[in-house]
């Protein structure tokens, strides 16, 4: 009798372990989905903001292409219409420095600002 009531014992401990292990196992499996959905919902956010960060910068980046654009068409046009101005002074200047004659302007010189009639390289020694 007293190892039935033992076995009975036994078996009702064993059966209290075995609820004690199934209620430990399913708070286990429980803790887990609760980590998963977290993780998942931590991976979500994270995605959506390296999407929303990720459109931010591009958006960005388009704007500041086009600025530099912008700035380099001003200054090619800037460029463009100071090459036109200097080109058409250059062309006067140019033109005015061709009709110099060297020889003439020397005796023009000597003309104008009453240094004598005659030249010192005209002089004859």
């Amino acid at each position: 009798m007293k190892t039935q009531q033992l076995e009975v014992k036994l078996s009702n401990k064993t059966e209290e372990e075995i609820k004690k292990a199934r209620r430990k196992s399913t708070q286990a499996g429980d803790d887990l989905m609760r980590c998963v959905d977290l993780y998942n919902q931590a991976q979500s956010k994270w995605f959506e903001e390296m999407v929303t960060t990720t459109l931010e910068l591009e958006r960005l980046e388009v704007e500041r292409v086009e600025m530099i654009r912008q700035h380099l068409c001003q200054y090619t046009q800037l460029r463009h219409e100071t090459d036109m101005f200097n080109q058409s002074t250059v062309e006067l200047v140019d033109q005015l420095l061709r009709k110099v004659d060297p020889a003439k302007d020397r005796e023009l010189w000597v003309k104008e600002h009453k240094t004598g009639d005659i030249r010192p390289v005209d002089m004859e020694i």
